[in-house]
């Protein structure tokens, strides 16, 4: 009954939008080369990249001026999460698979052409987006080809292995892609952690030691078969299966008389593992040139089991131990309507509908052991079943009145339904209108303006709706049944200036008004735990340039560079005083600097990252994540062996200090009263990694 219920929500969400909309218009992706937008696009073909040596789409793509690849925002629903990449002018019909990902899977040989578009443009999907990357594929003629990546990296002695091959070709006259991908990794981070009472006196030592452990394996696929009419079907698929460890080791050192004395160690262990599936795939009707529709499945599956302990020693015997054995399900499935109408080549709108269902099954058993076994001790919130349904109609219109001026406006209408049952029991409605605007103007070849407004609705995270607990820090974040998704007003204006081939630089300011803003909030005054604030202001500057090099004497060298400040406002909830936002770095800066030198087919370079600095508020807690030295890599790369591109790099040069404070108070925190501070001071060594990849 309950499946059946969950079928029809959808159908009524589909059938919504059938009422709503006209006929509708196909995609012009193909047809965007003939088209008079050279103020907004900008074509790059295969030959722009030679120098760069790419193997497959994603070493193109990384070097378009002035762009950089996002995987888009945590917003609500398929359509509010787009990334900023299209293929063939379409997005891809999976969620869970990352942009690189995608791009990393398609062979040199299949592209056509890059454009960079900047601006809204008919048949391009900008989502909202006021620049995007469309990379335009060639119909695959020949028997197929393979790509392949294989990685080394060297971590504090230890070595990971890592790969992926691909294989392009052509079954049935449709392009068909399959891909096994592995990856491992593991940190050895080690440091130290003080903790000083009120007064800056020593209390304690730990020497941390932690080591962890990563490994996944992911099979995909993905295939496109277009029909003699123009129609054409796409599936996309992938499965994975990962295992994670983590060993922590401290040493506990007490003041005693002055003089630090050993007093006991602390065991934690973290063993997690779970798999997960994605299958996806739309199929677009087309009824004329002008006109089309587009209906879009996907459906995700996530398990995962994990088991971690704590055991504390004193210096002679057992002290304590703790005990967490948890298992979380999660499911997603989406359908997703759209039709397009090309009305003229100044006017294109889109309508369509989207309906979504959401569930994660969780639950945690906690075990304690005083000296005597292991005891269940129950934790609030810790099994529960959460549940959301949601459905949306949507339309938009672009209006080009020349090849300066574009604009594009949206609306949105989101109603869902989140249910919580088990230790919790809580069910909430919302409706939510989400309004969009944005305008474009090419006020030359080489200077563009971009500016938009839009209403975004959060995606919530099911797991802030039930309670965990971490080991390491000793504390217990209790899940919050009555969170709601933060509502914001974005206003964003830029200005874009391309100078030479390659030379560009953009400065953007965003403003933010934010209701219910998602933070930490205090429950009973007794725990903290995800919440909703109230209103809060933010405010962004950044600018990113690439700047050539060629006139100070370095041939074929580019410098990018990446610097923004931020700031925010919010009413703390504990002590009804203004402050920043939680979890949000203030400012940070990057410099990439590559130069390739064509006659010894090589390139070097390196990149410079400042490191975050982070500010977190909870109910008896204050919080400062700080990187104390910036992350300094640096690699050579060369062609000249086996026609396969080698790489060589090092990371963490300067082998970077993250630094973290916790101020702990004696009761709330509105109360001020200090009673004691813990210092960490952390370091994860240097990263080699060695890596070849070519195609076959």
């Amino acid at each position: 009954m309950r499946a059946a219920r969950q079928q029809n929500f959808i159908l009524k969400s589909l059938l919504a939008g059938f009422m709503v909309v006209t006929p509708v218009a196909a995609h012009a992706a193909a047809a965007l080369a003939d088209e008079n937008v050279d103020g907004v696009v900008t074509r790059y073909t295969p030959d722009f990249f030679s120098q760069y040596n790419p193997v497959t789409a994603l070493d193109m793509v990384r070097q378009v001026p002035g762009f950089a690849i996002s995987d888009g925002q945590q917003a609500r629903g398929f359509g509010g999460t787009a990334g900023n990449v299209l293929i063939n002018g379409e997005r891809p019909s999976l969620k869970s698979t990352s942009l690189r990902e995608i791009l990393q899977r398609i062979a040199l040989a299949r592209v056509a052409r890059i454009e960079l578009i900047r601006g809204a443009v008919p048949g391009i999907d900008m989502r909202g987006q006021t620049r995007v990357v469309n990379v335009v594929l060639s119909t695959r003629k020949d028997g197929g080809q393979s790509t392949f990546a294989a990685r080394a990296n060297m971590w504090r002695d230890r070595v990971f292995f890592n790969g992926e091959l691909t294989r392009s070709l052509r079954i049935g006259g449709a392009d068909v892609t399959v891909n096994l991908q592995r990856n491992a990794q593991g940190r050895r981070p080690e440091g130290v952690r003080n903790l000083f009472d009120a007064n800056g006196d020593l209390l304690t030592r730990r020497d941390e030691q932690d080591q962890r452990w990563f490994r996944e394996w992911q099979p995909s696929f993905n295939g496109e078969k277009k029909f003699a009419n123009g129609d054409a079907l796409r599936l996309n698929g992938k499965y994975w299966n990962w295992q994670w460890n983590r060993n922590e080791v401290a040493r506990i050192s007490r003041v005693s008389g002055g003089a630090l004395s050993p007093d006991g160690f602390d065991f934690n262990t973290s063993d997690n593992d779970g798999y997960g599936f994605e299958i996806g795939g739309d199929y677009e009707r087309q009824f004329s040139k002008e006109r089309s529709a587009k209906l879009i499945f996907v459906r995700t599956r996530r398990k995962r089991n994990s088991l971690d302990t704590g055991e504390s020693f004193t210096a002679s015997s057992f002290d304590d131990a703790i005990k967490i054995d948890s298992v979380s399900l999660s499911n997603e499935t989406i359908l997703r309507l759209l039709y397009d109408w090309t009305i003229s080549p100044r006017h294109t709108v889109q309508f369509g509908t989207e309906g979504a269902l959401n569930s994660l099954n969780s639950g945690l058993d906690l075990f304690e052991d005083n000296g005597t076994g292991f005891v269940q001790t129950i934790l609030p919130v810790s099994n529960t079943k959460v549940r959301e349904k949601r459905g949306e109609v949507f339309g938009s219109w672009v209006f080009t009145p020349s090849a300066k001026w574009t604009f594009e406006s949206g609306l949105r209408y989101e109603y869902s339904q989140i249910s919580q049952s088990g230790d919790a029991s809580a069910k909430r409605t919302f409706k939510f209108p989400k309004p969009s605007f944005s305008v474009s103007w090419a006020i030359s070849e080489k200077d563009q303006l971009r500016a938009s407004a839009q209403r975004k609705v959060a995606q919530l995270d099911f797991g802030d709706f039930v309670s965990n607990i971490n080991i390491s820090d000793s504390q217990t974040n209790l899940g919050n049944p009555a969170l709601e998704p933060d509502r914001t007003w974005a206003l964003e204006a830029s200005w874009e200036r391309r100078f030479g081939e390659k030379g560009t630089i953009n400065i953007t300011l965003q403003r933010d008004f934010i209701s219910a803003v998602q933070g930490r909030v205090p429950i009973n005054n007794a725990f903290d735990g995800p919440g909703n604030l109230g209103n809060a202001r933010r405010w962004l500057f950044r600018i990113e340039t690439r700047v050539p090099l060629d006139r100070i004497g370095l041939k074929n060298a580019t410098l990018d560079s990446n610097w923004f400040v931020r700031d925010s406002s919010v009413t703390d909830p504990v002590t009804g005083l203004r402050r920043e936002l939680g979890g949000e770095s203030r400012r940070a800066w990057s410099l990439d600097f590559r130069q390739d030198l064509n006659a010894l087919k090589m390139a070097w370079g390196w990149n410079y990252n400042s490191g975050p600095s982070r500010r977190q508020f909870r109910l008896f807690e204050e919080r400062l994540d700080n990187a104390r030295s910036g992350n300094l890599g640096a690699f050579m790369e060369t062609t000249r062996y086996g026609g396969v591109t080698t790489r060589l790099s090092v990371d963490n040069i300067f082998n970077q200090k993250e630094d973290r404070t916790r101020i702990f108070f004696a009761g709330s925190r509105a109360l001020g009263i200090v009673d004691s501070i813990e210092y960490r001071r952390r370091t994860v060594g240097r990263r080699y990694r060695l890596s070849i990849k070519g195609t076959f």
